[in-house]
């Protein structure tokens, strides 16, 4: 199909081919997912930075620890991480956290994890998970929390990381946030 141009507010244009259709019998891979981490941080209590545009909430939680265990390793998680979230009126909160992993082995290697995501849900049941009295007994099930996951390491032991990526499902439990993190194949 040849598109004919045609004037707009005095500007020359060509009408663009509509949008591809799915294409069940395109022949791309279907990319899989492999259960490959679990990682469990543990939480300083939040600190509310005010309000930002829209009426959205900015939240500020910095890590004191945790641990991780994956097929390719294990180990610590190092003070000084962070969760900057912003709170969208109903709720729903942008995650955007920083981890720093440690390996246990004999030599360690550090492991830098960069997540975005989102932890979306009913209003009420995001609203109990905001309350520290209600928040350990709220069902994951309840409520979407994903992630996408970046690693980046210098430690040659470990370069599959820098390339590889990861989305994952998570759950806040009281002063942890849990996940499992699942390899795109």
């Amino acid at each position: 199909m040849v598109s004919k141009p045609f004037i707009v507010g005095g500007l020359a244009a060509v009408a663009t081919p509509a949008l591809a259709v799915l294409d069940p019998t395109s022949g791309l891979p279907i990319p899989t997912l492999t259960k490959d981490f679990h990682l469990e941080c543990d939480l300083n209590p939040k600190l509310g930075l005010g309000s930002g545009p829209g009426d959205t909430l900015w939240n500020w939680i910095s890590f004191t620890g945790g641990v991780w265990n994956a097929t390719w390793g294990n180990g610590t998680i190092e003070l000084g991480g962070h969760d900057y979230q912003y709170v969208l009126p109903e709720l729903a909160a942008k995650l955007d956290t920083r981890y720093l992993l440690k390996t246990s082995d004999a030599t360690p290697a550090y492991i830098q994890i960069k997540t975005d995501g989102w932890r979306t849900g009913p209003p009420e049941v995001l609203r109990d998970l905001n309350d520290p009295v209600k928040a350990d007994s709220v069902d994951p099930s309840l409520y979407k929390f994903r992630l996408y996951i970046n690693m980046n390491t210098g430690d040659p032991r470990y370069n599959h990381v820098n390339t590889t990526m990861w989305v994952a499902s998570g759950m806040r439990k009281g002063a942890k946030v849990i996940y499992d993190a699942y390899q795109i194949g």
